[in-house]
């Protein structure tokens, strides 16, 4: 019986740190997107994604993840895609950049502080995210969404 209430109570602590880390950024998100420093983020951050068949709406989700990690990243495209922001060949472009590339921010720091070079943290993942993103867009560039790949049923 012991074991069990020792479990919860390393269940609830654990609980408990990860909401210390996931509140305040939620708060930041939302006045970071209430204020539009996020939009001007994006703005200035969409021209590279462009190469890549990337819109600014594109390249939106792409920033999210980026910042704020792959789960937030994920429904903001799955919004872009419902809404018709971004069409479902970016939103392939923009699904393979995210698997690769998310939560640089959050995962960089994490192990920066741990002691691993800055540049090594970064500087792959994004190369290896914006190389491969560019090879998705070229092979899948003449598909229609008739291959399965029609997000707009996603309810």
């Amino acid at each position: 019986m012991m074991i069990l209430w020792e479990g919860l109570w390393q269940g609830l602590r654990g609980l408990w740190t990860v909401a210390l880390v996931v509140i305040p950024l939620m708060i930041v998100l939302e006045i970071v997107e209430a204020n539009g420093i996020l939009q001007r983020i994006n703005r200035w951050m969409a021209k590279p994604f462009r190469i890549i068949g990337l819109s600014e709406e594109g390249a939106f989700p792409v920033v999210v993840a980026g910042f704020f990690g792959i789960t937030y990243g994920s429904g903001v495209i799955i919004n872009h895609v419902r809404t018709g922001k971004i069409g479902p060949k970016e939103a392939r472009v923009v699904g393979t950049f995210m698997a690769l590339a998310h939560a640089l921010i959050e995962d960089t720091i994490i192990f920066w502080v741990l002691g691993a070079p800055l540049f090594l943290l970064v500087v792959p993942r994004v190369l290896l995210a914006y190389i491969m993103s560019y090879v998705v867009y070229r092979l899948f560039s003449g598909l229609d969404s008739a291959h399965g790949d029609d997000l707009k049923t996603l309810n």
